[in-house]
C-alpha cells in the first residue's frame, strides 16, 4: 500500500530539484479503476506546478476517448482494469499516437510483465509500491521526450 504522506513529501522535495520544462505544464491523463488510487495519484501530481491533470479515466476505453478529447502529453495507465485493460489500451494508443508516452502503473512487479508492457508500446513500467521513488524521474524523462517530438 502507498504511504500517501511519504509520497507527497518525496514528490515535493524532488520537484524542487527538477529541471523546469519550457512549456507551462505537462498535460497528464491518469487512468485507474480505483477512485482512491486516482485521488492519491492526482493529489501527488497536482502539488507540483509542472504537471496538470487534464483528465482521469477508469478503464482503457475511457482512456482512449480522453486522449482524443484532452490531448495529454503523458498517460499514466493502470494495468488491470475492467472493459479494456491497460495493456490493450496502451497498444491502441501506441498504434494511433506513437509519440505519446504511456507509463504503466501496476501492483505487480514481474519481469515478464514489464517486457510485455514495453512490447505493447509502453514508455515505462512502475510498480505502485515504488511509485514515489520511480515516478518523478520517469515522468520527467517522458515529458522531455514528448517535448522533443
Amino acid at each position: 500500500m502507498i504511504d500517501e504522506q511519504r509520497l507527497y513529501n518525496y514528490w515535493h522535495d524532488w520537484g524542487s530539484r527538477m529541471p523546469r520544462i519550457a512549456a507551462n505544464h505537462v498535460r497528464v491523463l491518469a487512468v485507474d479503476d480505483s477512485p482512491a488510487f486516482l485521488h492519491t495519484l492526482c493529489s501527488f501530481l497536482e502539488g507540483d506546478p509542472i504537471f496538470e491533470i487534464v483528465a482521469t479515466a477508469q478503464n482503457g476505453e475511457e482512456a482512449l476517448s480522453a486522449v482524443e478529447r484532452w490531448h495529454p502529453q503523458v498517460v499514466l495507465m493502470d494495468l488491470q482494469m475492467p472493459k479494456m485493460n491497460g495493456l490493450e489500451a496502451t497498444e491502441e494508443l501506441h498504434h494511433h499516437f506513437p509519440e505519446l508516452p504511456v507509463i504503466i502503473l501496476t501492483a505487480h512487479e514481474l519481469p515478464t510483465l514489464r517486457e510485455a508492457c514495453i512490447k505493447h508500446g509502453a514508455y515505462g513500467f512502475i510498480s505502485k509500491a515504488k511509485l514515489s521513488q520511480q515516478l518523478p524521474g520517469l515522468l520527467a524523462r517522458a515529458s522531455f521526450m514528448e517535448e522533443e517530438n
